[in-house]
């Protein structure tokens, strides 16, 4: 594990903010116009920087690129983590959340954060007693304040903050990418100084990145649009297969799905069309039908639907609708904050449109507590999410489980995953489960070996609905559950003594399952290894689904292990609706392919997905 001495870094401090220092000076040796900058923070100290770089940045380090070099050079490549990595999802145990100070936030959403996470705010020296000043006024709860005092210069922590990995021997690690905006080399520096903090190791890698266009779901599945490889090439000199091997080192990642743009101008970050809810959830943006977007957009949340996720069901998409903010900017409703229990939404002052973004988060995830922030400084690409980072919990409990959603007959055995990265003991594991509406009860989970867990829920007397969630405690004193919105939420299933009075079942109440699940080795979902080809594991041939929306361009190929073509199973205008694509599992020279592991890879709707396939000769 690395970490670097606070020292390395202290020079930084010499400089001050020298964006602040030499704004005044520079801007008015400036002869052409300028465009106006994104907002004024909200306690008017200064007219924030935009999204991306503005000429006054290249014309303030203008004469002082000897210093900005010095900057830039306070960061150098580690070697990756101890593997195996795992990469943590925006919906995981969070202890705190990043913030920069001036604000490019309200008030009321920092004292609704205080209530439960420690808020970090990045601030420098020259703005910190007016810091505590305003925020001591705004009723904000200095005890769970920490300040990072250091030189900064925007408000997008998301994009430069820091990314959070697990290593190999379950401790919490900072990975800090390269931030992809090299004027503002102080902010690239705020991962170290974050890590040097909090005494969290810290491993650096040159590749330009930006968090606004990752996410993760935390079974080692990622997305960002291609945003990522045309910079790695432009900046990095790197290959698309160099960036997923990165990926793969750095933040474990298995499957890097890298999607086209959404639309041909903004700022690609995939947080402003879509959005991970949990492992199988996904918000997608929805437009008017006139927006260049809108025909995108239908279509990407088509195929989604139509592919497995890593609990092995297919994606549950989630449409919000973003409407017109003026000049056909659509409001950004994705861009919200995932915080423990809570959703912390952006809302842009509509009350209609507001309103349904609240109920549309409501109605993906049953149990969480959903909340609005109006704030006049959101824009069409960005909004809440961008301007906070949420910080790991270093001992978390994490708890997973593949829920019960198909009609069940007789007693339903469940299967659970706990694991506390602080090596705490688990106190308490247990079932709660009601029938009919009745009143809560509990049934254990006994280990199994390893994290998991099993337990039964009796069948019922009736044909009836059985609703439960899954509970676990360990000695820290810290509970989780699935769903995690427990016990506010919980998952549903149609359940009968009797074979013969089943019907299809249906899904009420919960976040959803698909059937009772284990988790296996590295906390991973069963469903890791599934997919939407059936059979699988298969011994000759096996059929591939998805499905579009409107006709459009696809491929399907498939690898052996080592990235060589095998087959080319379709290449072309792929059918609006289902497709379905037989592998007769021979090579493209029509010989039978030997058993083992191929790699299927489906690129349609501007879309990426590789996954596994076994064949059992």
């Amino acid at each position: 594990m690395l970490t670097r001495p606070t020292s390395c870094l202290g020079s930084a401090g010499r400089v001050g903010s020298l964006l602040s220092l030499l704004a005044g000076a520079a801007l008015t040796t400036l002869a052409l116009p300028q465009p106006a900058l994104a907002e004024w923070d909200v306690d008017g100290i200064e007219e924030l920087l935009p999204r991306e770089e503005s000429p006054r940045e290249y014309e303030m380090w203008r004469g002082h690129e000897d210093e900005l070099a010095r900057l830039q050079s306070l960061r150098a490549a580690d070697p990756p983590p101890m593997a195996p990595i795992r990469n943590c999802a925006e919906w995981e145990p969070l202890t705190g959340v990043l913030i920069r100070y001036p604000l490019g936030l309200p008030y009321n959403l920092i004292r609704d954060l205080d209530d439960h996470l420690t808020v970090h705010v990045v601030v420098s020296s020259g703005n910190f007693a007016a810091a505590q000043s305003n925020f001591t006024n705004q009723g904000v709860d200095m005890s769970k304040v920490e300040w990072l005092i250091k030189p900064n210069d925007s408000i997008w922590t998301r994009d430069y903050g820091p990314w959070f990995v697990f290593d190999g021997e379950d401790n919490l690690g900072i990975i800090d990418h390269t931030y992809n905006r090299p004027q503002r080399p102080n902010d690239n520096l705020i991962p170290i100084e974050f890590a040097n903090q909090q005494g969290i190791p810290v491993y650096s890698h040159d590749m330009y990145h930006t968090g606004g266009n990752y996410m993760t779901d935390g079974f080692h599945v990622s997305s960002s649009t291609a945003l990522v490889y045309n910079e790695a090439a432009s900046h990095n000199g790197m290959t698309q297969t160099e960036v997923d091997q990165l990926m793969f080192d750095y933040y474990g990642i298995e499957n890097y799905e890298v999607l086209d743009y959404i639309e041909p101008t903004g700022i690609h970050h995939i947080d402003t069309w879509a959005k991970f809810l949990d492992e199988e959830t996904v918000l997608v943006k929805d437009v008017w039908s006139t927006h260049v977007s809108y025909a995108n957009l239908n279509q990407r949340a088509t195929l989604l639907a139509s592919l497995p996720s890593s609990t092995g069901r297919n994606y549950d998409v989630h449409r919000v609708y973003c409407y017109n903010l003026g000049n056909g900017t659509p409001a950004s409703y994705t861009n919200s904050l995932l915080a423990n229990e809570r959703v912390y939404v952006p809302l842009f002052g509509n009350a209609t449109y507001d309103a349904d973004a609240i109920a549309a988060y409501q109605a993906a995830m049953p149990g969480y507590d959903v909340r609005g922030y109006t704030y006049s400084g959101f824009l069409s690409d960005d909004a809440l999410h961008c301007r906070t980072k949420g910080v790991m919990d270093s001992e978390m409990l994490r708890v997973e489980h593949v829920s019960v959603q198909d009609a069940q007959v007789g007693d339903v055995d469940i299967a659970a995953f706990a694991h506390s990265y602080g090596g705490h003991a688990i106190t308490n594991a247990e079932i709660v489960y009601r029938q009919d509406g009745g009143a809560w009860t509990t049934s254990p989970l006994s280990p199994i070996g390893g994290d998991d867990y099993v337990g039964t829920i009796p069948m019922p007397s009736i044909v009836t609905t059985t609703d439960y969630y899954v509970h676990f405690e360990d000695a820290s004193g810290r509970e989780e559950g699935m769903p995690r919105s427990e016990p506010a939420g919980w998952y549903s299933f149609d359940h009968s003594p009797d074979p013969s009075s089943v019907g299809d079942g249906d899904l009420a109440g919960g976040d959803g399952g698909n059937g009772p699940g284990g988790i296996g080795q590295d906390g991973r979902l069963p469903g890791a290894e599934l997919l939407p080809n059936y059979p699988n594991p298969f011994p000759s041939a096996t059929t591939f689904r998805f499905d579009l929306a409107y006709a459009d361009q696809a491929e399907l190929m498939v690898f052996d292990p080592q990235g060589r073509l095998v087959r080319t199973l379709f290449h072309g205008e792929a059918a609006a609706g289902r497709n379905e694509i037989e592998w007769d599992g021979k090579d493209d020279r029509g010989r039978d392919v030997p058993s083992g592991v191929y790699y299927y890879r489906l690129r349609a709707a501007g879309l990426q997905y590789t996954r596994p396939a076994q064949i059992t000769r």
